[in-house]
């Protein structure tokens, strides 16, 4: 019967609000899905799963705990064009009122929520197409019908179907793709299908990608997952998910290329900003401590290398706070990351804040060239810095350590700069405060 989930025997309780929420986001709109069971069950699976969704966020649990509830909400046959959308939307919109519930944790749940249903989604979709495929080999005068019924339910599920799908033949020309892939990519489904596959390469495609897309076509494999990059009509990029699949003939001869596309965009993002974070320092944006011991590390891989550490340190920086205030502290350092970035040039150089007013700079592979690099950046704090209307004279104390991977450690490469650091700074203090044109600056 239709899916019409209203009324039932939970009308109260602790997630009653959000059931209604949901079975009224589910029943409004296009009806282009049907549920194999009643009112009264729909709405005590809502609840269930509701329930079991507010438990897992509460309690911590691991986030595959909720994507077996939106794979258990697929296999009730909750496969619309707007079911994981709309579903999405109820939950988060809960979730956002839940201020119990931090934002990174619920986007997480949401996240393995649509990867359970689509995965779920996936499977119940390539189990339809396969039995189109074997109603095809068997006796076709008795199973003439039963055929007949399963296309039109593939059909139905290609064309309504919430995630992108397409169809190709062994050439590569498209032949047939559903309103959501179309809609992904910013064109009509007649516009993708005047297309080649090849013509939605990206230059962000795994160089593998292609050989493996070969390997579908000569039956060498029968399906193949993996990331890809497609590029939108208005130039943007659009990052997926996809599955590829093999389609034979009766005679087991390759005919088609079954494609299923989900949008991971916004998942991609979010795990690009977080890897940025956990890499760079949040008031330069240069490489962090642990970006940099990364990269140290890297280049003693290398036992061959000769590497070049310069450690700098801004003398009287703590006058500057005390005087002008953090703020005028802040853009100094913002200033001041930005020459050594200037100066640091070169393939492989890593300019990196260690803390504080201190940096370092890597230079992986070094042919002698700590030492002009150390003049470099004296020469670049030789000129005043304007912050804030204050024109301030900051000098930096440089230390350098120079040696092949194979004769030192990390370490002990690190501690020398440090050293040469402090050597430099005993040898040339500077004026207790920085020097200063603007009148109305204290003294």
């Amino acid at each position: 019967m239709a899916s019409d989930p209203r009324g039932g025997p939970e009308q109260g309780g602790p997630h009653a609000d959000l059931v209604e929420q949901w079975t009224t986001a589910l029943d409004s709109g296009a009806r282009d899905h049907v549920v194999p069971m009643s009112r009264d069950e729909a709405r005590a699976l809502l609840h269930g799963l509701a329930r079991r969704f507010d438990a897992i966020a509460r309690n911590g649990e691991s986030a595959e705990r909720v994507a077996d509830l939106g794979a258990e909400l697929a296999r009730a046959h909750f496969v619309g064009s707007q079911v994981l959308g709309r579903s999405i939307s109820v939950l988060d919109a809960y979730f956002a009122q839940e201020h119990t519930i931090p934002k990174e944790r619920a986007a997480e749940l949401l996240g393995a929520f649509t990867i359970g249903y689509v995965r779920e989604f996936r499977k119940w979709l390539l189990a339809e197409q396969e039995s189109v495929r074997t109603a095809d080999i068997q006796a076709r005068r008795v199973v003439q019908e039963q055929l007949r019924a399963s296309e039109a339910r593939f059909r139905a599920v290609f064309a309504q179907a919430g995630i992108g799908t397409g169809l190709s033949d062994m050439t590569g020309r498209i032949i047939e793709v559903n309103a959501a892939f179309a809609d992904m990519l910013g064109y009509t489904p007649a516009e993708m299908c005047a297309l080649d596959v090849t013509d939605l390469g990206h230059p962000e495609d795994d160089p593998g990608m292609w050989p493996m897309y070969a390997a579908v076509l000569r039956g060498d494999v029968e399906n193949v997952h993996l990331e890809k990059a497609y590029p939108h009509k208005d130039g943007s990029t659009v990052w997926t998910k996809i599955n590829v699949s093999l389609i034979r003939d009766d005679h087991g001869k390759p005919q088609y290329t079954l494609i299923l596309v989900e949008d991971i965009s916004e998942q991609r993002a979010l795990r690009e900003r977080l890897h940025y974070r956990a890499h760079h320092d949040q008031l330069t944006g240069l490489a962090n401590r642990s970006c940099f011991f990364d990269a140290l590390t890297a280049a003693f891989a290398e036992p061959g290398a000769r590497i070049g550490l310069c450690y700098v340190d801004l003398d009287q920086f703590k006058v500057v706070n005390d005087t002008f205030g953090h703020a005028v502290g802040d853009e100094l350092l913002v200033q001041a990351a930005a020459r050594l970035d200037d100066c640091a040039t070169g393939p492989g150089r890593l300019v990196a804040r260690m803390g504080g007013d201190e940096f370092v700079i890597l230079i992986p592979n070094s042919h002698s060239e700590v030492d002009p690099l150390a003049r470099c950046v004296r020469g670049s704090f030789a000129r005043p810095f304007t912050v804030q209307g204050h024109l301030l004279t900051v000098t930096a104390s440089v230390g350098t350590a120079e040696e092949y991977a194979a004769h030192t450690t990390a370490d002990d490469l690190l501690q020398a700069a440090d050293y040469s650091m402090y050597w430099a700074k005993a040898a040339g203090r500077i004026p207790a405060r920085p020097l200063t044109n603007n009148p109305t600056a204290p003294n």
